[in-house]
Parts: structure tokens; C-alpha cells; sequence
């Protein structure tokens, strides 16, 4: 008894301290707890996941109440109609605009990354930052997520591209604004279509873009070796199943083995329209004709594989010219 009321001499409680002294303290050995869940239509306490979460002053984002009152808050915010033109501007342009977005609900198994992929271009992160909600923090079955329409999504890509676009193209042109600065040359086609490179081979010159690309070749034509590229054999980019290796200037008139002078070709094209006018060249060539080919392929894209052909050539000073699809026609694909 006397070792027990020792102890408590020693270790004063804070009740009697502030009979002491009118002192407040909090006494640490007591473990204070909070459950922020609870089911709204008796107050008792739930588990976690179950009922409402009260997040202090803040309405929850995984209460369907209260998250319901705020997307009708907004929708009340976007519709102002004394807003002036820019204002209406800006507010129809916003992310957070209810006409933006649609609402999911929230289901079991469901996160912001798997959420995302209902859309394309959209990321969690975005999500995290449209919801108000920390990217790390697993999500309630019933919550309700804002998800950004398709549409809205690829104007406001549309929109940055111009504006990516429009300054490439004053930076390259020394301050000149492009013919209609509201659509300027798109950012690829102003990389892609300039600062190609040259190469010269066996006599024929061929320029190249940014990619690899052959986007001209021409030259005098000639004979050469009769022997076939193996290129045919190990295929080029983009190649799809119906398509050959196809060459811009032909083995047999020496066009380089180079990879800039192949292409993926339509089997029925390699092997129909375009040979017949390579028959043409060379029967042009054994009477001891003169032949100027130029060639130009033209893409969709940053693809590597044309999806057209423009020819134009001259024997003996007489011009011609034809243009080809890399597609299909008139025979089934490989058909001689």
C-alpha cells in the first residue's frame, strides 16, 4: 500500500493538476478512436465500406447523397446566363461542366486506372484530379465518378495540337503566321514533309523523311543485275499478310537494296499495274530509249507503309503519268 500511494505521488494525474493549478491536460495514455462510417438512417457505427463516410467538413465523394447535391451545384454554376462571351467561353470549356462528363457508378473491383480505359487518352491521374479524390485511395462500391466524354476528350486534343502546331510553324517561318492560323499545318506533317535527307545509289536519288521514309525517288533508269532483293523475303514495316516487299526502282533496272527504296506493296499491285508499266520502261530501255522515272509515295500518318502511288515518267521526251492505290484491284491478291 505504501509503495502503491508512492507511485502516485510521483506520477500526478491531470485531474488532480488541474485542481492544482486550473491547467488542462490531455492525457496521452488514453487511445482516441473515430469511425468515419456509419449508416445514415439509425446513426450506428458500420464497417468500413458499408453506409456513409463522413470525411469532416467536406462532402464525401463516396456518398451518393451528398455527391449528388454537388453535380447539381455545378450544374447550377455552368448555367449562368449573365456570364459575358468569354466567361460562357471558358465555363463551356471547363472540365469540371457538368455537360462534359457523364457519371459512373462505382462497382465491385472497379479502380481509376480500370475506369480509365472506357476512355481513350484518359488516365487515372486525370480522374483523380476531375474527382477530387487521392489517386492511392481504393474506391467505395456506389461512389460516383465524373468520366470526361469521348467527344470532349479528342476537341480538347484537337484543340492543344493546333496550338502545338501553330507555334512550331512561327518558330520555323521567323514570326510568320501560317495562311489560316485557326488551322495550321498539322505538327507532323510540318516535321515529316520537310528536312528530308538525301541519298544517292546506283545512278537513282531518293529523299527521306524524318521516320525513314521514302517520299521521292527518280532518276534515269538502266539495267542491272537481274538477281532479286532478299528484301521481299524478310518483309518492311506496317506489312500486312496480302502484301509483298515491294521495290520503288526495281532489281532489274539496279535499284539500291537499301531499305529506303522497299516497301510494303499490295501482292496484286506488285504484281499487276505496277509490273506492267515496269514492262513498259524496260521494253522502252531494250529499243535504247531514254527513261526519267519520278516516283512519290504518300502516307496516312507516321505509317510506313503508302497508301498510294504517283508515277510520272518520260521516254524519249514523251510524258506520262498514273497514279495507284496500294490495294487490291481486278485479280485476287497474288494472282499473276
Amino acid at each position: 500500500m505504501q509503495q502503491l500511494a508512492s507511485s502516485r505521488r510521483r506520477e500526478p494525474t491531470a485531474f488532480s493538476i488541474y485542481l492544482r493549478t486550473g491547467r488542462r491536460f490531455a492525457d496521452r495514455r488514453v487511445e482516441v478512436k473515430f469511425n468515419p462510417w456509419h449508416d445514415p438512417a439509425n446513426g450506428q457505427f458500420t464497417f468500413a465500406g458499408r453506409g456513409s463516410l463522413y470525411r469532416g467538413s467536406e462532402a464525401s465523394a463516396a456518398d451518393p447523397q451528398s455527391s449528388r447535391s454537388k453535380e447539381r451545384q455545378d450544374r447550377a454554376n455552368y448555367s449562368d446566363p449573365n456570364y459575358t462571351d468569354a466567361q460562357a467561353s471558358a465555363k463551356r470549356n471547363d472540365p469540371k461542366n457538368p455537360q462534359n462528363y457523364s457519371v459512373y457508378v462505382v462497382r465491385r473491383g472497379d479502380n481509376l486506372t480500370r475506369i480509365a480505359k472506357h476512355r481513350k487518352g484518359l488516365t487515372a491521374e486525370d480522374l483523380a484530379w476531375l474527382n477530387e479524390v487521392p489517386l492511392d485511395r481504393p474506391l467505395q462500391i456506389g461512389q460516383r465518378i465524373k468520366v470526361p466524354h469521348q467527344q470532349y476528350l479528342d476537341d480538347g486534343r484537337e484543340k492543344r495540337n493546333k496550338i502545338f502546331a501553330l507555334d512550331y510553324y512561327v518558330r520555323a517561318h521567323r514570326g510568320q503566321l501560317p495562311p489560316d492560323p485557326q488551322n495550321p499545318p498539322s505538327l507532323e506533317s510540318q516535321i515529316l514533309d520537310s528536312n528530308w535527307r538525301r541519298e544517292a545509289k546506283n545512278g537513282y536519288e531518293f529523299y527521306i523523311d524524318a521516320t525513314g521514309r521514302s517520299r521521292q525517288a527518280y532518276g534515269l533508269l538502266h539495267f542491272g543485275p537481274s538477281e532479286r532483293s532478299r528484301m521481299n523475303q524478310k518483309g518492311v514495316q506496317d506489312r500486312v499478310p496480302s502484301d509483298d516487299g515491294g521495290h520503288y526502282i526495281a532489281a532489274r533496272f539496279e535499284g539500291p537494296s537499301d531499305s529506303f527504296n522497299h516497301f510494303a506493296q499490295n501482292a496484286n499491285f506488285n504484281r499487276g499495274a505496277y509490273r506492267l508499266v515496269e514492262d513498259k520502261w524496260a521494253e522502252a530501255l531494250r529499243r535504247g530509249g531514254k527513261v526519267f522515272v519520278n516516283i512519290i509515295p504518300h502516307y496516312q500518318g507516321t505509317s510506313k507503309r503508302p497508301d498510294r502511288i504517283d508515277l510520272s515518267w518520260s521516254v524519249n521526251g514523251r510524258k506520262y503519268q498514273a497514279s495507284f492505290p496500294n490495294a487490291p484491284k481486278g485479280k485476287a491478291d497474288g494472282a499473276r
